[in-house]
This record gives structure tokens, sequence and C-alpha cells, in this order.
């Protein structure tokens, strides 16, 4: 089993997008829109459920740490995914619900700080309790999977196999070090390696995306997300149109699995370079199989 390797900057902060790249985005995003209402209306697609929302945070922790991982390639981006759904994803859940989705958002810049510069060791802010209280917490369904390899079978497997090993670990408050171990033991399995200062980094960046106590819960989780790491904005815009629509298709993995492949077709037939592809494809993936692996009230 392998997962796709691919590389791109880590320094985020200095990304600057050219007019080439909006204008790739915007037509890719409007081929999405047409394939989105084209999909919904062949399918004819049920209502979608009362709690999606909370769904939609746990879908935007794991390809978004896909996302920030993608710094270290492949073993870096599925890291990256089960860490922040174990550790963010409860709380990206409950702000979510919080959330207000109409109105106009301004985005206060105090909110996240974009990382300037990643500590080369452990600090103790980054080795905090994961899953702090009251925090919406959801279970899994072992085991239940979109794709049958790749990145997005691995997540969902890796965070079963962790579960059944530490019973209920989603809902108790462990350290983020503790779950990296317990992360990378499950990764050894599979032959994939991610060494200590790529997690040191990987594990800041996460902790850092949590939105804080005082922050304003009309403001929306992607906005959060967009202002702490700008230099993926457009890829966080498509991972949020995923999210959005396949939270109203779990109560069907098939029909996951059908929008899900319809989507990267899309991403296939962009014009995108091949990294932001595989980028894209692989936030994508996690998100599809977290859909049908997280089960949230």
């Amino acid at each position: 089993m392998c997962i796709c390797i691919f590389s791109c900057s880590s320094d985020e902060n200095t990304y600057t997008q050219s007019d080439k790249t909006l204008n790739v985005y915007s037509e890719l995003n409007e081929k999405l829109a047409t394939y989105n209402a084209a999909f919904w209306s062949e399918n004819n697609i049920p209502q979608t459920r009362s709690f999606w929302k909370r769904l939609k945070g746990y879908l935007l922790a794991d390809a978004g740490g896909a996302l920030i991982g993608s710094v270290f390639g492949g073993w870096g981006s599925l890291f990256g995914a089960i860490f922040c759904s174990a550790v963010a994803g409860p709380a990206y859940a409950e702000h979510e619900m919080k959330s207000k989705d109409d109105g106009i958002i301004t985005i206060d810049t105090t909110i996240f700080k974009p990382i300037t510069r990643i500590p080369t060791t452990r600090n103790p802010e980054d080795m905090e309790p994961a899953n702090p209280e009251n925090q919406g917490y959801g279970t899994i369904n072992s085991n239940v999977t979109v794709t049958n390899s790749g990145i997005g079978y691995l997540h969902n497997t890796i965070l079963s196999k962790i579960n059944q090993k530490h019973p209920d670990v989603y809902k108790q408050s462990v350290s983020s070090e503790t779950m990296a171990k317990y992360i990378v033991t499950e990764m050894k399995e599979y032959n994939l390696t991610i060494s200590e200062t790529e997690q040191s980094i990987l594990i800041h960046k996460v902790n850092s995306t949590i939105p804080k106590d005082d922050v304003d819960p009309n403001i929306e989780l992607i906005i959060l997300l967009k202002n702490a790491y700008p230099g993926f904005s457009d890829e966080l815009s498509v991972l949020d149109d995923f999210a959005t629509n396949v939270g109203s298709l779990t109560n069907s993995t098939e029909l996951v699995k059908k929008y899900l492949e319809g989507y990267l077709q899309v991403i296939e037939n962009s014009n995108l370079t091949d990294s932001q592809k595989e980028i894209l494809k692989s936030g994508l993936e996690v998100a599809a199989n977290s859909a049908v692996l997280w089960v949230v009230e």
C-alpha cells in the first residue's frame, strides 16, 4: 500500500497567488458548481440531516490536517489528517455548530496568528491535553471506509485501530504527545515514518488552529482556517465546498464514493498543476472517508 508523495513550499505565509492561479481556481470552482448541481439532480439527494454542521467540523479537521501536513509529503498529510482529526476535531465541530453562515464577516487577524517561526523542539504549549472538556465529541464507525487504499483508507483504519487499543480515546483528555505516539505506532505497521521534528512542527501547526475560547462564534470555521493559512485559501475553499455537500450523503457509503469519484475527476480535468491536484485529492479522499467514519450527535 502506498501514499502518493508530493512536495510544496512550507512557507505558506510568503505565498503569493498569480493571476493565472486565481483564474485556474475560478474556473475550477465554476466546474465544481456545475458538477454539484448535476449530481444533486440526478441522484435525488435526501434532505440534509440536522447535525451536519458538527460533522462538517470533523471533515474540515481531517481534510485540513492533510492539507497542513502536505509540506512533508504523503506521510505528512496522513499524520496531519489523523492528528488534526483526533485533537482538533471536537473543537472544530463545536465551533461549527455555534457559527452562523449568513451576514458579512470581517476577519480579525488577532484570532489566529500565522506561524512565522516553527519550533524545532516541542514546546510545553504544544503538549497541552488534547480534546479539552465540553467539546462536541463524536464516536466512530470502526473500519468503515469509502476507498480500499490510499490516504483516506489509512486515515480511517488507523483511527479505528487506535480506538480499539485505547477504547473511547477520542472522548478523553489525551496529550498531543501521547496521541502522536499512538499515530506513529500504527503508521509503522504500514512502513510509514515521520521524524520527531516533522511531528513537532505539525503538532504546533494543528494546535495553533484550534479556536480560542474568546473567538467570536459567529465567525465560520472556514474563515478562521483561511486566516490561519492564507497560502492555502483556494484549497480550503474547495475542501469546504466538498465538506458542505458530502455531509448530506452519509446515509449511503456508495453515494459518498460516487460523489467523491466525480469530484476527483473534475479536479483531474482542471488546469491545476500536478502538485496542486495531488494535494487536493489527498484532502478530498480523507474528507470522504471521514464522512462515513465519524458519528456525531
